[in-house]
């Protein structure tokens, strides 16, 4: 078969070809050119052209849709489609840097990235958010919520009240009553009795919230309810007991949470001055150790509800589970006796080393001279009545 290419005109020989002695095709083999079955058309230049124009044009548009979808959704981390839905109230503490301000947004749906949102915030050259409350709305542009950060935190109308250490609840009740414009102690005390907040580490057998509201200075909002109230008290308690490890009570003084509570209100109750609080503290873990009565004056007072008057005989020889000089009573009363603070709850959760056993208040600031015998103790208690502050 021959064939020849319409291009060039030149001719080849098929393998199956004759050749005469000289090497060339033989004369009829040249001119018998009539069986047209016996060509092969080769492809036109100008196909070749037309599928090289075809591939660029493909790709192009496979280019184009990627190029489309890609910047659509990097559209999108900036500016997600729809409008801004509902409020949303978010906090940014003091000191957050762009990237916390951007993951608090994130994570309540204010907008859809924060990592974006923080890269667009350093390229427009913002930033320096104040901290405090904003009013932020969900699927927010990345510019309105720039825009609202900037404007600053929103301006709430608030006071605050008081909350010292070593009150009794229905003392707390009262002094937040007298503080906070329409709330009244009565409202508070219903919040209390109603139970429908658990304090942290309450035993569920005991309804007392004794000693579970942490003394502390307060803010609040205008419109505040009695609820909130209690709520930002047992709140600030838990977290201020979670710092201090008391979760680890059982295992560290083989007593529950609640139980070095209650050391830590006889504590506050005792301790006058901050050095002595460890110290005090180690004086009852020693006495509960060694099965002793903790002979505390203060916890017949809070049973007698009356400040500033000293336990009476009879309150002294009458058996009760607030009677710590008792002979029948040994070991902690059944519930605090104030609340606490937080140098009295640190003392109680972590007592100085020391054998003491005893002590007595030898000066009027308020020091307390410690014993580990009873002989000591005596002597200590003969220099302090000489002195006039004997306590006890």
């Amino acid at each position: 078969m021959r064939i020849i290419d319409q291009q060039s005109g030149q001719r080849e020989l098929d393998p199956s070809g004759q050749v005469d002695g000289t090497g060339t095709l033989a004369e009829d083999e040249f001119l018998d050119w009539d069986d047209e079955s016996e060509f092969v058309s080769a492809r036109p230049a100008w196909m070749r052209i037309v599928r090289a124009v075809l591939a660029i044009v493909i790709l192009t548009v496979i280019g184009v849709v990627i190029y489309s979808t890609g910047r659509s959704w990097f559209a999108g981390q900036l500016d997600p489609e729809g409008e801004p839905g509902e409020a949303i109230e978010i906090l940014v503490p003091a000191g957050s840097t762009t990237g916390q301000i951007a993951s608090i947004l994130e994570s309540n749906e204010v907008i859809p990235n924060s990592t974006f949102f923080r890269y667009y915030v350093e390229w427009k050259e913002e930033g320096n958010f104040q901290a405090g409350e904003y009013t932020m709305q969900a699927n927010m542009s990345a510019d309105e919520a720039i825009a609202r950060l900037t404007e600053g935190p929103r301006q709430i109308e608030y006071g605050e009240f008081l909350i010292r250490e070593g009150l009794w609840i229905s003392e707390i009740t009262e002094e937040v009553s007298e503080q906070i414009p329409g709330i009244t102690a009565a409202q508070l005390q219903e919040v209390l009795d109603l139970n429908q907040l658990e304090p942290r580490y309450r035993p569920a057998d005991n309804d007392s919230w004794e000693g579970l509201l942490f003394p502390n200075t307060y803010g609040f909002e205008e419109g505040i309810e009695p609820t909130e109230v209690i709520q930002i008290m047992s709140d600030e308690f838990a977290d201020v007991t979670g710092e201090l490890g008391y979760g680890t009570a059982e295992r560290v003084h083989n007593l529950s949470a609640y139980e070095v509570i209650i050391i830590a209100s006889l504590v506050e109750a005792e301790a006058k001055t901050d050095q002595d609080r460890p110290k005090i503290a180690r004086v009852i873990h020693n006495r509960l150790r060694d099965g002793e009565r903790l002979d505390i004056d203060a916890t017949l007072i809070y049973a007698a509800g009356e400040r500033g008057i000293p336990p009476t005989q009879e309150q002294l020889d009458t058996p009760g589970p607030f009677n710590t000089r008792h002979s029948e009573s040994l070991g902690l009363p059944p519930t605090p006796i104030a609340a606490p603070g937080r140098l009295s709850l640190e003392a109680a959760m972590n007592p100085v080393e020391g054998p003491w056993k005893y002590y007595v208040r030898i000066d009027e600031e308020g020091n307390h001279a410690f014993a580990e015998t009873l002989e000591e103790h005596n002597i200590n208690k003969q220099q302090a009545d000489e002195s006039g502050f004997l306590d006890g």
